[in-house]
């Protein structure tokens, strides 16, 4: 079994079609799953949720998906970008946005994979690559899986805890470790278990930054600085 996961979308439509091309290039992919977080800051939400509604995956619900639902942010500052995106959508786009799964999970007895956007518990909480192992082991504890896959944090890595696996997948749109480029993984599962490949893909990045200028985008400066250079 071959599973491609990415996360974090975010509205970039030439990020998310490189990667699915790179998955197709690599052939022998089962399925497709989603972490969330469609369409919120990018310059294509609408292109973007059409994409992913219009293919055979398995998409979950991020925290600016549920955001874009109730049409406010919990950070407040955020909340004009969310305004901001919701012009772009229909109201079928964000009805899409609201029926979607807090988690998914692949099961094989004893080596159940579980993807979530942010945490087991919490679609905004945050767990960074350098969390304690205290913290790590209540994540894979609380998913009871084998593999605990997530996205939200925008920084690709994996990690053991124990005779398990945690894995961030990156973002597509908006990468915030300093590799610009889309981010996700790669889960392949045999006899001898899970093994993880995160790629790295990339594209036209100039293109979605002009495109974010030359709009009524409120807040260009960051998200262009995070195209170019996957920087906050």
């Amino acid at each position: 079994m071959r599973i491609a996961i990415f996360s974090d979308v975010h509205g970039n439509l030439p990020a998310l079609e490189a990667v699915l091309e790179d998955i197709q290039r690599l052939g022998d992919v089962d399925t497709i799953l989603i972490a969330g977080d469609l369409a919120f800051g990018g310059p294509h939400a609408a292109e973007c949720v059409n994409r992913i509604r219009g293919g055979n995956f398995g998409v979950i619900r991020g925290n600016t998906d549920e955001w874009i639902v109730q049409g406010w942010a919990r950070m407040q500052m955020a909340t004009p970008l969310v305004q901001w995106t919701r012009k772009y959508l229909s109201e079928e786009h964000i009805r899409y946005l609201e029926g979607l799964p807090f988690s998914h999970k692949i099961s094989l007895t004893g080596d159940d994979l579980v993807l979530v956007h942010a945490t087991p518990w919490d679609i905004e909480a945050s767990l960074l690559p350098d969390a304690s192992e205290e913290e790590a082991r209540r994540a894979v504890d609380a998913a009871s899986c084998k593999v605990l896959v997530y996205g939200h944090i925008h920084r690709a890595y994996q990690r053991v805890v124990g005779d398990r696996l945690l894995v961030n997948v990156g973002s597509v749109g908006f990468p915030l470790d300093g590799d610009p480029r889309a981010s996700y993984g790669v889960f392949t599962y045999s006899q001898n278990g899970w093994e993880v490949e995160l790629r790295r893909v990339e594209y036209d990045r100039e293109q979605v930054a002009q495109a974010i200028l030359t709009s009524d985008h409120p807040a260009k400066e960051v998200f262009v600085r995070r195209v170019r250079h996957g920087q906050p």
